[in-house]
């Protein structure tokens, strides 16, 4: 079914012209009959013509428009009222509650009470009987209250839509943000991984370092062990054993870390990180280079990352025992744990004043070995000191948390004796 075309302000009003001077031209008036006479006629009209012409601004000064049609509607009173007049008058009203301020609104309804008890209350008091009182209390409801209640429930149901649509508009604005928001994150989240890539790659290659350094001082201390002597075949073959098994040791880590460090499947050859499940191959290999290392340790699960740390910081240790410190001396390895953080101490005694510099260490010391045992213990938030003790010992400290942020205190003296006593 087509629907009938919608009409603008100014067509409204000239729908209410013609309607009025047709109904006028007709004779009816609200009184009655209408006024006969030119000037009864003139009046209705220019009066209907300033009113209809008001009604074209009823959305922009919706209060003014009610004013000029209220005082038009009087206005024709003497004529006998028009009916066209109480059309535009009732449309003013029904504009009014639409359009008007709050304060406005007030006002209006204020007004509008006011009339309607006020026309009853006249008609009664002219002498007019409870009928007409009635009559007129309803007129004054159909024409004043009427279109103020359908105003209000018009605007009602606007400021709803427009509350809704205002709604619709901010979830809209919620899920874009929420949409950037993910971006973010993701963006974020890649940075992040960017960040550990480069970290572990660091990690990587003091590994790197601390193979190499171990390894190849092995190797050295065991071929100037073979060289210092004279010639001996049986102590040379055994030199040159274990100078073989270091070195292929020593190919076996770096073939794994760089493998590591170009991103290799580790299903080609890569080995997991060691940890301190591997402590007893360490303090195997330090004994083989002539140091009396004695061992309280007690190791419970740890986090692989503080782990790994914890033995690499126990072979750099021993590896600079081995060829800083004095030649077959004492070395203390202490390993405890109160849950919250490991501690590793490595004590070692120191060469007298007078004595030489051993060739393996100036020239295998590369001066980085305590700068990556301290790296690692911070990186993990934790807490490393080397250097000589009160007893003229040099002495490597390390407190790895067993938790991210956790404090790095030091762990309480509660070992468990393998080899040796406690440092």
């Amino acid at each position: 079914m087509p629907s009938l075309p919608r009409l603008d302000d100014r067509g409204v009003a000239l729908l209410y012209l013609a309607a009025g001077l047709l109904l006028h031209g007709a004779g009816i008036s609200v009184t009655g009959a209408a006024v006969a006479g030119p000037a009864g006629w003139w009046l209705h009209t220019v009066l209907l013509l300033v009113a209809c012409g008001a009604l074209t601004a009823k959305r922009r000064h919706p209060v003014a428009v009610l004013a000029v049609a209220a005082a038009c509607v009087v206005g024709t009173v003497p004529a006998g009222g028009g009916l066209g007049l109480l059309l535009v008058l009732v449309d003013a009203l029904y504009s009014a509650e639409v359009h008007a301020s709050a304060r406005a609104r007030r006002a209006l309804h204020a007004v509008v009470a006011a009339l309607t008890v006020a026309a009853p209350a006249a008609v009664w008091a002219t002498g007019g009987g409870l009928r007409d009182a009635l009559a007129a209390a309803l007129q004054a409801v159909a024409v004043l209250v009427t279109p103020l209640w359908w105003g209000s429930d018009v605007r009602s149901r606007t400021e709803l839509a427009a509350s809704e649509a205002e709604r619709a508009t901010l979830e809209r604005a919620r899920a874009d943000l929420a949409r950037a928001h993910a971006a973010d994150v993701q963006r974020i989240a890649d940075l992040d991984r960017d960040a550990a890539v480069r970290d572990e790659r660091a990690g990587m290659a003091r590994d790197l370092h601390d193979v190499v350094a171990s390894r190849l001082s092995a190797v050295a201390i065991h071929a100037e062990a073979a060289l210092s002597g004279p010639p001996d075949a049986d102590r040379d073959r055994a030199a040159l054993a274990a100078v073989r098994a270091e070195s292929v040791a020593s190919l076996a880590e770096m073939r794994s870390m760089i493998l590591v460090l170009r991103g290799a499947d580790p299903r080609d050859g890569a080995t997991a990180p060691a940890g301190l499940d591997r402590l007893g191959d360490l303090v195997t290999t330090a004994r083989q280079r002539g140091l009396d290392v004695r061992v309280a340790a007690a190791v419970p699960e740890l986090p692989a990352v503080v782990d790994h740390a914890a033995y690499r910081i126990a072979r750099e240790a021993l590896t600079n025992a081995a060829a800083h410190g004095t030649a077959g001396g004492r070395v203390d390895l202490r390993v405890a744990s109160d849950g919250s953080a490991l501690e590793v101490v490595v004590v070692n005694g120191l060469p007298a004043a007078d004595a030489p510099t051993p060739a393996v260490a100036s020239a295998l010391g590369s001066g980085t070995g305590l700068v990556s045992m301290a790296e690692r213990a911070r990186s993990l938030g934790g807490r490393f000191a080397a250097g000589p003790d009160a007893a003229d010992r040099w002495r490597v400290h390390a407190v790895l948390p067993l938790a991210p942020g956790a404090p790095a205190e030091p762990v309480a003296r509660r070992t468990a004796h393998a080899a040796g006593g406690a440092p």
